[in-house]
């Protein structure tokens, strides 16, 4: 009886839920096209994949090892090859799918442990929260990887508390673990065993820890992540060895200075990027984090659980010598639910909630009247360029001009940005009114609009501009339709070439020799030629070119500094 009494919440919850991922997710995949360094890199594997069927070790252009195992780019080619060919909205899929499903999943793991209620202000936080939606319609394997992760630990803990039972679900649960190192590598099976350990550890639930690494299920997950890579190791060699093994995953967690990967960060990295990447949930969470303590929260099996999985994550990252914000991605799930059972709880008296609220709310009126002031001054006539070249000074160069593109864009935007203004700050001002009421349903709500009322202006407008300077998409049509079949190749120096290669739509030869020579392979060959124009520029100083190019590119590229040229070998085009 009780769960025919529940179905019609359950059915209109899982809708709400659906139709907001369906709204903030899917229909931006194609709506700009591939302009930053890591999109078009996944790309070309899936690339490879479509054109020339390699599914068990797929290589970008037939000769470079990818970074990453292929799951994600396995869900993508199957994608592609449905739809008819490689999109950006084919390839962007995945991450669209696996976020959606990850909210769906979270609102069922919010239904088993606390209430209805908790469980759709979880996946409602989840599915509007910054990071979550930039994440979702992106091309990269970080949201596969945290579906995986995500859908391991909801099974691990539901198998734990008993609302799991049976052999098939306990087998389930190794068949996630092994599929989850395809996702990204090791890290797929360290992250929700490190959890399940520090989880189990401090429960002194020992017995439950042997039983789970000496069930039969144990080799299955093993046999899954170790065929693949002996399988890969075989086919690649030493390459494969150095740039999966050791450049991804060892080099990138232990070796800090030179001889290190990239992005080289201290360990309070991320403090900032946890508070960004979940606004605006995470300005609940220096006052969600104080009442676990304050109350003794983590007590509880269901909050200490959930904490754990934050926490070790966000630790194990913290500790790594390579950092990206993305990373962050897989510990904003259970801090979703646990944000969203801090704001179901009634305030009763507590103190620590009703300043958090209360600050919260001030917060919104703050914001409410800068968006106010934004819309009557651009009604008077102002531009604002000083305050807005004062916030840019605390941006990246690159964030910088992204920045002034998209102002520039959105006060193109005319009536529509005005009306975004206006209704902006009408839902800051409401939702400060049912803070300081203490009404954080009707806070949640308002908060659930003006995230949704911001992606949808940033993924629909703002994007699509930035894309537009930066992206080689439209250069490489032009190429294609005034070189046709003739011989083409990129000189890769400089620049990054890897989305040029996607718009051609299969394999180039990459040129990485120096000037010298490539100025006599010029004067040699009569095909044309992709570089950029400071190396063209450095060229002509060279004396190799006398002619303009054939073609200039209007985007600058992943860093915004980068057009490119059409050159063609032989001027002119003479015979023998």
């Amino acid at each position: 009886m009780n769960y025919i009494k529940t179905r019609p919440l359950l059915v209109m919850h899982l809708v709400t839920l659906l139709a907001l991922c369906a709204i903030l997710f899917f229909p931006h995949l194609g709506s700009f096209p591939f302009f930053n360094k890591g999109e078009p890199r996944e790309a070309l594997v899936v690339q490879e994949i479509v054109l020339h069927g390699d599914w068990l070790f797929p290589l970008k252009r037939g000769e470079e090892i990818p970074s990453k195992p292929p799951l994600f780019h396995w869900f993508a080619a199957l994608t592609s090859l449905i739809w008819g060919q490689v999109t950006e909205s084919t390839v962007r899929f995945p991450s669209a799918l696996f976020a959606t499903l990850g909210v769906l999943i979270l609102y069922i793991l919010g239904r088993r442990l606390f209430d209805p209620m908790v469980a759709l202000f979880g996946g409602i936080i989840l599915a509007t929260s910054v990071g979550y939606q930039s994440q979702a319609i992106s091309a990269r394997v970080d949201m596969t990887l945290t579906f995986f992760v995500t859908l391991t630990l909801v099974i691990f803990y539901l198998l734990y508390r008993g609302f799991l039972t049976g052999g098939l679900w306990s087998y389930g649960f190794y068949l996630l673990l092994g599929v989850s190192v395809l996702a990204k590598g090791p890290v797929g099976l360290i992250l929700p065993g490190m959890v399940i350990c520090a989880f189990l550890g401090l429960k002194k639930r020992w017995d439950f820890l042997s039983r789970l690494c000496f069930h039969k299920g144990a080799v299955l997950a093993l046999v899954i992540g170790i065929s693949w890579y002996g399988m890969a190791l075989m086919r690649g060699g030493e390459d494969f060895f150095t740039r999966q093994v050791i450049h991804e995953n060892l080099a990138r967690f232990f070796v800090y200075g030179e001889g290190g990967s990239g992005h080289q960060k201290p360990f309070y990295y991320y403090f900032s990027y946890l508070i960004s990447g979940g606004l605006p949930w995470s300005l609940f969470l220096p006052f969600v984090i104080m009442d676990w303590f304050r109350n003794k929260t983590f007590i509880e099996d269901h909050s200490l659980f959930l904490m754990l999985w934050a926490g070790v994550i966000f630790l194990f990252f913290s500790l790594s010598a390579g950092k990206r914000s993305v990373y962050l991605l897989p510990l904003y799930p259970p801090l979703s639910l646990l944000i969203g059972l801090w704001l179901r709880r009634p305030t009763g008296g507590d103190r620590i909630r009703s300043v958090g609220l209360k600050s919260v709310g001030w917060f919104s009126v703050l914001v409410g009247f800068v968006l106010a002031l934004f819309l009557l001054g651009i009604m008077a006539g102002e531009h604002f360029s000083g305050f807005l070249s004062y916030f840019g000074m605390m941006l990246k160069p690159k964030d910088q001009a992204n920045l002034s593109i998209a102002m520039g864009t959105l006060g193109q935007a005319g009536w529509m940005f005005l009306l975004f203004l206006l209704l902006s700050s009408f839902l800051w001002f409401s939702t400060a009114r049912h803070l300081f009421a203490m009404n954080s349903r009707a806070a949640t709500a308002q908060l659930a609009c003006l995230s949704l009322l911001t992606g949808l202006l940033v993924q629909g407008i703002a994007m699509p501009a930035i894309a537009e300077f930066r992206s080689y998409r439209s250069f490489m049509t032009e190429v294609d339709r005034r070189i046709g079949e003739e011989p083409l190749y990129i000189h890769g120096r400089g620049w990054d070439y890897t989305s040029a290669i996607f718009y051609r739509g299969d394999r180039i030869r990459v040129l990485k020799t120096d000037q010298l020579p490539l100025q006599e392979q010029l004067q040699k060959s009569r095909g044309y030629y992709i570089m950029s124009e400071r190396e063209w520029k450095k060229m002509v100083a060279l004396g190799a070119f006398t002619s303009p190019p054939e073609l200039r590119s209007r985007g600058t590229g992943p860093d915004g500094r980068d057009p490119i040229v059409l050159i063609r070998g032989r001027q002119g085009g003479e015979g023998e």
